[in-house]
């Protein structure tokens, strides 16, 4: 009862009035663009809805905005290691309110923090037109964060803020297009990467090398290709490394070896990646898109994946017994202008429910608050998403998607049934002193029964990005 109470008296409108107003004063914080899963707003076109892959072996895009434009013309003249140089501010509010009702009890984890993914993010130009470095300071305090209600992963689990050297790394560059990363930095890739949805992101330790070939311009072949060897991770809203296999929970040091590529020619792209971590876990994942124009104006993508997953050496991930299991999945899109049509299907074996220790879910059933990754557990998807240019209101978006999963495999326990609605509303102005600002509403209402007990979860994300180089 007295949570009900506390809820009443924080509404959600006066909680967007304290984000707008946080808005205002948002240059004394900081953060990276956001979204619920990878980073990424709504999509205008399928050409913008970008899967795990596609996303991979490639370094981050920096904000085209310079707020002080005149020093790159005062610096003209000096070496390139500064010269070229690039320096960000980012700047992030965000509250999040869940409440999980079971039969037994009801969880409530509210907090609202300010700071953000990358208070600072300093990167140098080339020395000899070979060596480069980039650093960037991660922090999150608490604007309101009730002691009772921690456990967001905005704060730290009690609710006080952080600050944390996120990405300190050193990058050799053997070509414009191929280079070597050593350090804490990000990586992306489908089971390794940033999973920016709350308020700093995974960063990793480690050493990688990444790279493109080819020209996808007028339809001809393209790779992207990476590899190397990931030793620790800190995870998103926290302070502290940990290897790779203590994340995945496994109390060894071992880290994840991964190799993969993704071929684009022309409506096609196919790709694949490979992780190792010994007595931990082995990951391989494939996908395949294909994209065509379609009469009236449409045009669809059709996307088919696969990840299989299973234990390695001394299956300490499983209490030294041996496991496997995978997960397929299937998603089209039909596009028209700015609005997007999309369905999709996944299903686990049952055998065993699949783990994302060291990333965001890249299956196309993953949701806001469910990941539909239970053993055994099939699972479908129907959404419609838009952005609202065509109807006077340009860089408004909205979305609005349906899930719904059931198993009865027993390793899955009692069989279940779950669903959930995920609403979202963004926006994202044109004006060129705005460029880089991102506002974004979410709802997400689960619902899962099992043993004829119902468990239902209701979460509340909004979150105030602003993304500016300055210079």
């Amino acid at each position: 009862m007295a949570l009900d109470r506390f809820h009443v008296r924080f509404p959600i409108g006066q909680t967007l009035g304290l984000l707008a107003a946080t808005g205002v004063a948002g240059l004394a914080c900081e953060a990276h663009a956001q979204s619920p899963n990878d980073g990424l707003p709504i999509p205008a076109t399928t050409a913008d809805s970008l899967t795990a892959i596609q996303r991979s072996f490639q370094l981050p895009v920096h904000p085209p905005l310079t707020l002080f434009p005149q020093m790159r013309e005062q610096m003209k003249d000096a070496p390139a290691f500064l010269r070229d140089s690039k320096v960000e501010l980012n700047v992030r509010s965000y509250y999040r309110d869940n409440v999980e009702a079971a039969p037994a009890k009801t969880t409530v984890n509210e907090a609202w923090a300010g700071g953000g993914a990358g208070s600072v993010h300093v990167e140098s130009g080339r020395l000899a037109d070979f060596v480069s470095g980039g650093m960037t300071l991660y922090n999150s305090f608490p604007i309101y964060a009730p002691y009772q209600y921690g456990n967001t992963q905005l704060l730290l689990p009690d609710q006080q803020g952080y600050t944390v050297v996120g990405e300190l790394y050193g990058r050799l560059h053997f070509t414009d297009d191929i280079f070597f990363t050593a350090g804490r930095s990000i990586w992306n890739s489908p089971y390794v990467n940033a999973h920016d949805n709350r308020m700093t992101p995974n960063t990793f330790y480690g050493y990688v090398l990444e790279g493109s070939v080819g020209d996808t311009a007028g339809g001809k072949p393209a790779v992207r290709f990476g590899g190397g060897y990931i030793a620790a991770i800190k995870p998103r809203g926290a302070v502290d490394f940990q290897s790779m296999a203590q994340a995945a929970g496994v109390n060894t040091s071992a880290g994840v070896g991964s190799a993969g590529a993704l071929l684009t020619w022309g409506p096609v792209s196919v790709g694949a990646i490979e992780y190792f971590a010994q007595d931990t876990i082995n990951i391989a994942y494939g996908e395949g898109l294909y994209g065509a124009e379609l009469p009236f104006g449409l045009r669809g993508v059709l996307a088919l994946q696969y990840a299989d997953q299973r234990s390695t050496g001394a299956n300490l991930l499983n209490g030294g017994t041996y496991w496997s299991t995978g997960q397929v999945g299937a998603r089209l899109q039909l596009g028209y202008r700015h609005t997007i049509l999309t369905g999709g299907f996944s299903a686990v074996n049952p055998g065993f429910a699949m783990q994302s220790p060291w990333s965001s879910n890249p299956i196309y059933t993953d949701a806001q608050v469910l990941g539909f990754q239970r053993a055994g557990e099939q699972a479908v998807v129907v959404g419609l998403s838009s952005e609202l240019t065509d109807l006077g209101l340009p860089g408004v978006a909205t979305s609005v998607h349906y899930y719904n999963g059931a198993t009865n495999a027993p390793a899955a326990g009692k069989p279940l049934v779950e669903s959930e609605w995920d609403f979202r509303l963004e926006w994202r102005p044109g004006w060129e002193f705005l460029r880089g600002l991102w506002l974004s509403a979410r709802y997400g209402h689960a619902v899962t029964d099992q043993s004829n007990a119902r468990t239902t979860t209701d979460e509340i994300r909004l979150v105030l990005n602003y993304n500016v180089k300055l210079y």
